[in-house]
């Protein structure tokens, strides 16, 4: 778990600096899709509605980080999720994608007049650029996961942090009730053994001693 955002910066400002530049981003975004989605149809209006709810999900972490509200930053944190995922399927996808159609691309630019270029020369501009393009593309998720991280590590925190504070809050009332314990009586009789049952060694020290009985009773009482 991350305890700061590109090893310098808090958990919490870098999650309320990330909600804030993401809100103005995507208004901005929607904003420009919505003006255009008059000419360019249905996908412009679902781009504009996509930026305009993530704009909320923005709008939510930045709540959430002032007030200290952890549904808020679960909402932003689970964003930042779907982000990232869209971002690496994206990147994916131009990844294949551009190295698909350089054949083509490189034969209708060099078909141009003004173009003083051969196919081979196209190939290695486009490769390079193409392979720029795709690490570009791995920097940019690489870095996104790095904040979303950043975004999670501060929600888990939050969220251990108001778990902390209801168990704090929670008034404990203990009641003790006295229990009585009962009197044990512990007792035992002891008695010599009967006449007929004497060895014969110890006849003579019966005949002294006589008709003899030896009995003992310890009693152990104890009472609370």
């Amino acid at each position: 778990m991350l305890g700061k955002c590109c090893f310098c910066i808090g958990l919490r400002p870098a999650t309320l600096i990330l909600a804030t530049l993401g809100a103005l981003a995507n208004l901005v975004n929607a904003y420009h899709f919505s003006v255009f989605e008059g000419n360019y149809g249905f996908l412009y209006t679902v781009l504009s509605t996509y930026y305009l709810g993530a704009s909320l999900a923005c709008i939510c972490g930045f709540q959430g980080v002032l007030k200290n509200k952890v549904k808020y930053v679960k909402i932003f944190a689970i964003y930042y999720w779907w982000q990232l995922l869209v971002a690496f399927t994206l990147s994916i996808m131009i990844s294949v994608i551009v190295f698909y159609f350089e054949f083509d691309v490189c034969e209708k630019f060099i078909g141009q007049p003004d173009v003083d270029m051969t196919l081979e020369e196209c190939l290695d501009f486009y490769f390079k650029s193409a392979a720029f393009l795709v690490i570009s593309l791995a920097v940019g998720c690489l870095i996104e996961l790095h904040f979303c991280m950043a975004v999670w590590a501060y929600y888990k925190r939050l969220s251990v942090e108001q778990q902390y504070r209801d168990i704090s809050d929670v008034v404990y009332h203990v009641q003790y009730t006295p229990v009585q314990h009962a009197s044990i009586q512990y007792s035992a009789q002891y008695s010599a053994p009967e006449d007929s049952n004497l060895p014969p060694a110890y006849e003579s020290v019966h005949g002294i001693l006589g008709d003899q009985k030896f009995g003992a009773t310890p009693t152990v009482a104890g009472k609370q």
